[in-house]
């Protein structure tokens, strides 16, 4: 664990390093600070994991150098030191992050359990932080939407890409680490050529290491790509023997699988299947990712099928009839809906629910108000109302029933309420649309 000490007295500030050397075998002081204006300098080029930060120095005071050090990096954990044990230092540094103090003279018990409990803090956030990289990992191979974990975790990221190595080696911290497999975040946008001078340097660093490189990509969903290119390029690089560190082989531009995908997307199996006879031998990773996009866009259950499992022609068929069978799944649901509304149509004068919806179209009640608010743009509930709405206005237009009959006869019980449900429908009240109707 990384530890600045910010402290203007020589003498008090050797001390404290000779006492965290002596005592915190897992602690290492890397810089100390005479004033507030370095503390804030080596905060931000070093990164420290915890500051032990004196209240009353030159210049910039502890209060002040913490205020800046909190914006430029809100992780680091603050420790106070300081002989002014007043309420309100207590109160502002609170809001800093600071958790414990450390009051001059300090006492050797005191000093050892505030230390112990920022450390056990930082422990516990950063054991977090890897369980949350991890999955942010995972949900990137794997083709999953990673966008929350993203803007939790790398706000500014602006691109990023995969590498696998043959052995699990501990990478720097400036990578993502699961295993084998390496991830890198970047501020910016990259390409290749600032892709292979990092993964040089990193694979002089590692020493006897083979690096398969996935190509950068900007977009969250296409970062799995890069992840089995990765994959394909350590298989190539150990299969060579020869270079340790580099992007997959290229290969012949693949045909255009527009027609197939768009025959997917359709449902229309037969076409599905005279594009394969055709395309079969062009199917690739590519092709992989598309098919799971459509499949996820549907919102069908995806085959537990990795790339690397489609080896054959035959591989690929099963693959593509497993989906042909999720995505008629799909469209007989489609179906389902359509005969849903016009059930709707024909029962909205009765207390119908979903659960009547659900037993006249065999689908679980969860499963119908998806697909059906997917299908429609609007909830069961909000379907139902506009069918009656829209059929109280015709009979307003006719002029021949009163509201209560209306009311009646749309399915509500309540002239009130149904009122209620007009007025917000509509943003007028019944009698004041009919009478601009009949104006």
């Amino acid at each position: 664990m990384r530890v600045i000490i910010a402290e203007d007295e020589l003498l008090e500030r050797k001390a404290m390093r000779k006492f965290l050397e002596e005592n915190f075998s897992d602690l290492e002081v890397i810089a100390e600070a005479a004033n507030g204006r370095k503390a804030v300098e080596l905060a931000e080029t070093l990164r420290p994991d915890m500051m032990l930060m004196d209240i009353k120095m030159p210049g910039l005071s502890g209060i002040e150098a913490m205020e800046r050090i909190y914006q430029i990096n809100p992780q680091i954990k603050f420790i106070m030191v300081t002989a002014y044990d007043s309420f309100d230092y207590a109160k502002k540094a609170m809001k800093l992050g600071v958790r414990e103090y450390i009051l001059k003279p300090s006492k050797k018990e005191e000093t050892v359990r505030a230390i112990l409990s920022v450390k056990k803090e930082i422990k516990q956030e950063q054991q977090t932080l890897a369980n949350r990289q991890a999955l942010f990992l995972t949900k990137l191979m794997q083709g999953e939407d990673a966008e929350a974990l993203r803007r939790n975790l790398y706000p500014k990221m602006q691109s990023g890409f995969f590498f696998v190595m043959n052995q699990a080696v501990p990478l720097p911290s400036s990578y993502i680490q699961r295993d084998k497999v390496g991830f890198f975040v970047a501020e910016e946008k990259l390409d290749n050529a600032i892709v292979l001078k990092k993964m040089r340097a990193l694979q002089l660093e590692l020493g006897d290491v083979y690096l398969g490189v996935g190509h950068p990509y900007q977009r969250l969903s296409d970062l799995a790509t890069s992840y089995y290119e990765a994959r394909l390029a350590l298989h190539h690089l150990v299969e060579a023997g020869h270079k340790k560190y580099g992007f997959p082989p290229k290969v012949e531009e693949s045909r255009d699988l527009d027609t197939l995908m768009q025959a997917l997307k359709d449902g229309n199996e037969d076409r599905v299947w005279a594009e394969f006879d055709e395309l079969a031998d062009a199917l690739d990773i590519e092709a992989y990712f598309k098919i799971k996009q459509i499949i996820e866009e549907k919102q069908c259950p995806f085959p537990n099928i990795a790339f690397e499992q489609l080896e054959t022609r035959e591989d690929w068929r099963d693959f593509l009839q497993m989906i042909c069978l999720e995505i008629g799944n799909h469209f007989q649901s489609r179906n389902k809906i359509e005969r849903a509304k016009q059930f709707i149509d024909e029962h909205y004068q009765e207390q119908v629910s979903l659960e009547d919806l659900s037993a006249y179209t065999d689908l679980s009640m969860n499963y119908l108000s998806n697909l059906f608010r997917e299908e429609t743009g609007q909830t069961f509930s909000d379907y139902v109302t506009s069918i009656r709405i829209e059929k109280a206005k015709e009979l307003l237009q006719e002029n021949e029933t009163t509201l209560k009959e209306i009311s009646s006869e749309i399915g509500y019980r309540d002239p009130n309420y149904f009122s209620r449900v007009f007025k917000k429908q509509e943003g007028i009240s019944p009698k004041q649309y009919q009478n601009q109707i009949l104006k």
